[in-house]
């Protein structure tokens, strides 16, 4: 599926709506509000247009944005459902969101448009739309890059620094194997036009005292699976509110197990609401990580994952390392 077909939909398109997976983070955020960006400069492009038709874009999601959010203005352009109406949606794009519960509620708006596309790089992707582009990239933001020429967009700083945003998210500062070199031509591309990358970097990474507390809390009683080369903590409700760590500060926490010398595999477990736990799978080089998410209903790349489950957090842990050791075995 080329992106050019789902540009022309967008330019044939009045009433847009734009979504992205629940838990957001940098990436699904960044290249929404970009999308949004880019459109914005079509729509005044073609302004003066007299047959031209001005799109309807609006971007809603089904949770909070995360904290780091704040230093972004275009928050301001984000939506919240169930409060959230439109008559006549011609399109829905759901971005960086791998199958359609990710998105959350907000797939009750599939019913009233007369189109949904679905644009991301999971590979364990469920192609739920109508349309869907799934490209085995660092970022959804890599792709969303592509659409500047697809509108004959020039790029800026404010569409450059979301799409950063996304990229250092999915890359981990691009420190990930999922780096090529295409991903640092489009990076350098967003810095020339004026991305302040230490800024956004210590917006993205920068250490909070919660997240100090947490990262003393994982080092020193972490376990680790000798034989399996796997590492992994379970972050409890009860735990979390005794370090007085907030819903953003836990991120990253499954590349920090990875990390360490001599590791293979990390598992970052945490309690979500309604009894639920959130794991966050990394691997090197040995493990395919997931193929593990996808048992429990999740899903991402080889080596980067992720899973929500109501199943208890030991016997989560126990499942991952039987699997794991079938992998291992198979080598």
């Amino acid at each position: 599926m080329e992106l050019k077909r789902i540009a022309d939909e967008i330019k044939e398109a009045q009433n847009i709506v734009l979504t992205i997976h629940i838990n957001s983070d940098g990436d699904c955020i960044g290249a929404a509000l970009a999308l949004m960006l880019i459109l914005d400069r079509y729509n005044k492009k073609n302004f003066s247009d007299e047959i031209y038709k001005m799109k309807n874009v609006r971007l809603v999601l089904d949770d909070k944005l995360p904290k780091f959010m704040g230093h972004f203005k275009e928050r301001a352009l984000v939506e919240y459902y169930p409060n959230f109406k439109m008559k006549d949606i011609d399109l829905l794009i759901a971005i960086d969101s791998a199958n359609i519960e990710r998105i959350g509620n907000v797939a009750e708006l599939r019913k009233d448009a007369k189109k949904m596309i679905n644009i991301d790089h999971h590979i364990s992707n469920t192609n739920y739309a109508d349309i869907n582009y799934v490209e085995d990239v660092s970022s959804t933001s890599e792709i969303i890059y592509k659409f500047l020429d697809l509108f004959d967009v020039e790029l800026d700083k404010e569409i450059a620094s979301l799409l950063y945003l996304g990229i250092i998210n999915d890359t981990g500062n691009f420190t990930h194997s999922n780096v090529t070199a295409e991903t640092f031509l489009i990076s350098s591309e967003l810095i020339k036009a004026g991305v302040d990358n230490n800024e956004i970097t210590d917006i993205l990474f920068g250490v909070t005292l919660g997240k100090a507390r947490l990262l003393g809390e994982v080092y020193k009683n972490l376990k680790i699976d000798e034989e399996l080369k796997f590492a992994y903590y379970y972050l409890s409700d009860k735990k979390a509110e005794e370090l007085k760590i907030g819903r953003d500060e836990s991120d990253g926490m499954s590349e920090t197990l990875l990390d360490l010398v001599g590791i293979e595999a990390s598992l970052f477990l945490k309690d979500e609401k309604e009894g639920r736990v959130k794991g966050s799978l990394r691997s090197k080089n040995s493990y395919d990580v997931n193929e593990i998410a996808m048992s429990f209903g999740g899903g991402g790349h080889i080596k980067a994952a992720g899973f929500n489950t109501d199943e208890n957090p030991e016997k989560v842990i126990g499942t991952i390392e039987e699997l794991l050791k079938k992998q291992l075995t198979k080598q």
